[in-house]
């Protein structure tokens, strides 16, 4: 087995994988099962893949989309610290990501 890529993706994504795994009949245990309850818990996004791949097409890195699906900013300022691993930062990028995570992303009470 080669390893063709490295990414990194949001832990709902993580979850989804794990629960096809699951469905397929891989036996899911131990760490792969916390990871999945974890999941559950923290997963603040209905559709992270659909943000992910969105976050993705306005040119962040896997990293940056990733931590903005897990995380759920719901202001500017958290969405901008989050985006200072990004090379460049527009007023325009900042209320598109804003804006993505509103559509995508449920919040909590």
């Amino acid at each position: 087995m080669k390893i063709l890529e490295v990414r990194t993706i949001p832990l709902a994504l993580v979850r989804k994988r794990l629960m096809e795994c699951q469905e397929k009949g891989f036996v899911v245990r131990s760490i792969a099962r916390r990871t999945m309850e974890l999941a559950d818990m923290l997963s603040k996004c209905g559709q992270p893949e659909e943000l992910y791949e969105k976050l993705l097409g306005l040119g962040l890195k896997d990293l940056t989309a990733s931590m903005i699906v897990d995380i759920a900013p719901k202001t500017e300022e958290e969405v901008k610290i989050l985006l200072g691993f990004e090379e460049s930062m527009s007023d325009e990028t900042v209320s598109k990501v804003l804006e993505l995570v509103s559509t995508y992303c449920y919040k909590n009470p």
